[in-house]
């Protein structure tokens, strides 16, 4: 469809882990890499390892959790990962610390979600959590993603400052409407590829799409970009993971 980078199918390990469920952890990471990366090659796109929030109950540690799972992902050849729909920064100073040292070609966003009026789940206002982790060594990106729509987040994103730290957006589609057991997602593939690209020109220089989104909703973004003679920044190279 024209992505440049595709996340692992593994949002929810981070429960796992905290239930102490290391083996199916373990395999689900291996499987999901493999998958990811042989999906990726022929097109010579990015595979970012998705690293979920940690569950608010969990005794241990976030940072222990997000590390555990990074470990696993450099053995299976993963080197970009991104941390998303974080209602608070913890655990991101450690994890970012640990992949400087263990593998410093490692890229790693961290991404929160907000609501339309700026604030995650927890109360804790989005612009506020994207300035601290901006500053934060080893955090190479910083962005939006989830609970909200393109319209909510383009205007979220105007006027933030962030310094040389690239910003992230990757909105739902639009907002859910319950049919039966199905949640649907009533934005468009033009609606979200115009608004995508109006945040890109408010200063996102990574797009992509979160809950609602399909293959038709990034092939439109991307045939736009084009039309619109937007530069797409090649890939950069993967690292190669530390032993």
């Amino acid at each position: 469809a024209g992505a440049r980078a595709i996340k692992t199918n593994t949002f929810g390990l981070g429960a796992e882990l905290a239930q102490g469920n290391e083996a199916l952890a373990g395999e689900l990471i291996a499987a999901a890499s493999r998958l990811a990366l042989e999906a990726a090659a022929p097109y010579g796109a990015l595979v970012f390892a998705d690293l979920g929030p940690v569950p608010g109950d969990s005794p241990r540690d976030p940072g222990e959790l997000f590390i555990r799972q990074a470990e696993r992902f450099l053995r299976a050849g993963v080197t970009h990962f991104l941390a998303e729909t974080l209602s608070n920064g913890e655990g991101l100073a450690a994890l970012a610390a640990w992949l400087g040292e263990r593998c410093p070609g490692a890229f790693l966003i961290a991404s929160f979600a907000v609501g339309p009026d700026g604030f995650t789940r927890e109360g804790l206002p989005g612009r506020a959590l994207l300035e601290e982790a901006a500053a934060l060594p080893g955090v190479d990106a910083v962005g939006l993603n989830c609970m909200s729509g393109p319209h909510h987040l383009l205007s979220l994103v105007r006027g933030l400052r962030l310094g040389d730290t690239p910003l992230s957006v990757m909105p739902n589609a639009g907002y859910p409407t319950v049919l039966g057991r199905r949640t649907v997602y009533q934005g468009t593939p033009d609606y979200f590829a115009r608004q995508m690209v109006q945040i890109l020109r408010a200063g996102a220089s990574i797009v992509g799409g979160c809950c609602g989104t399909t293959p038709e909703h990034i092939a439109r973004l991307a045939a736009l970009l084009r039309e619109e003679h937007i530069p797409r920044p090649a890939p950069a190279p993967t690292a190669a993971p530390a032993p």
